[in-house]
C-alpha cells in the first residue's frame, strides 16, 4: 500500500521542520510539500494533489489556514484538512462539517499527530484530546441515552482511535468495541446508510451534544 500523501503548511519554519520530522518518521505517510502561507498550500494542493493538509490556521498575512482549507475543499473535496490552532474552538469545528483539529503545543505528542493525519485520510473527524476531556454530556440530550462505557469509546472514536486502538486502551475485544459502537451509533440515531461515514457522524453528534467550551 502506498504511503499517504500529506502537505504541510506553516509560517514558523521550526515547527513546520519538527511536523515534518514527526510525519516523516512513519512509513505509512509522505511529506510531499511545505507552504508558509495560504496562498502557496492552494497551489500545492492543485499541483501536488495530496490526501492530507496539515494547517496553521493563523498565517501572518494573506489567507488563514480555514480560508485556504475551503478554496482546496472547493476545488478536490476529499482532501483530509487538519487545521493546527493555539486556541480551543469547538465550535469552529461543529460548523466546518468535518475537519480534524489539534491544538498546537500538543502535537509534540506524535501519536496525537499520526491519528488526526491517518484519520483524515480515511475521511474521518478527529479532535484534539485536551478538547474532548474538557468537554461534557449536556443534561437530557442525546448522549444521556449512552452507557459510561459506550461514552468513553465515543470519545476514543472522536481523538482518532481505531477499533483495535480502542480495545487496547480499554483493554476490550475486538466484538465488543464493535457492539459498543453499533449501540452508540442506535442510540444516536446514525444513518448507517446515509452519505456521512458513520463514525463522521457520530463525532459530530458528540460535539453538538456537548458543553465545556
Amino acid at each position: 500500500m502506498s504511503a499517504t500523501k500529506v502537505v504541510i503548511v506553516e509560517d514558523e519554519p521550526l515547527f513546520r521542520q519538527m511536523l515534518r520530522a514527526q510525519l516523516s518518521a512513519d512509513p505509512e505517510l509522505e511529506v510531499i510539500g511545505e507552504a508558509e502561507n495560504g496562498e502557496a498550500a492552494v497551489e500545492l494542493a492543485r499541483t501536488l494533489k495530496p490526501e492530507v493538509m496539515l494547517m496553521d490556521i493563523e498565517l501572518g498575512e494573506g489567507m488563514t489556514g480555514i480560508e485556504a482549507g475551503y478554496a482546496i475543499k472547493a476545488e478536490r473535496p476529499a482532501t483530509g484538512i487538519v487545521l493546527l490552532s493555539n486556541h480551543k474552538a469547538k465550535q469552529f469545528v461543529v460548523s466546518s462539517g468535518g475537519w480534524s483539529y489539534l491544538i498546537k503545543r500538543n502535537v509534540r505528542d506524535i501519536d496525537t499527530v499520526l491519528r488526526a493525519v491517518k484519520g483524515a485520510a480515511w475521511g474521518l473527524l478527529v479532535i484534539d484530546p485536551t478538547l474532548t476531556d474538557a468537554l461534557r454530556p449536556r443534561q437530557g440530550g442525546a448522549l444521556s441515552r449512552l452507557e459510561p462505557g459506550q461514552l468513553k469509546v465515543l470519545e476514543l472514536l472522536a481523538q482518532g482511535y481505531s477499533n483495535q486502538a480502542i480495545g487496547r486502551e480499554l483493554v476490550m475485544e475486538p466484538t465488543d468495541v464493535q457492539r459498543n459502537l453499533a449501540h452508540v451509533y442506535s442510540k444516536l440515531d446514525i444513518d448507517m446508510r446515509g452519505e456521512v461515514d458513520p463514525r463522521v457522524a457520530a463525532v459530530r453528534t458528540y460535539l453538538e451534544q456537548t458543553s465545556g467550551l
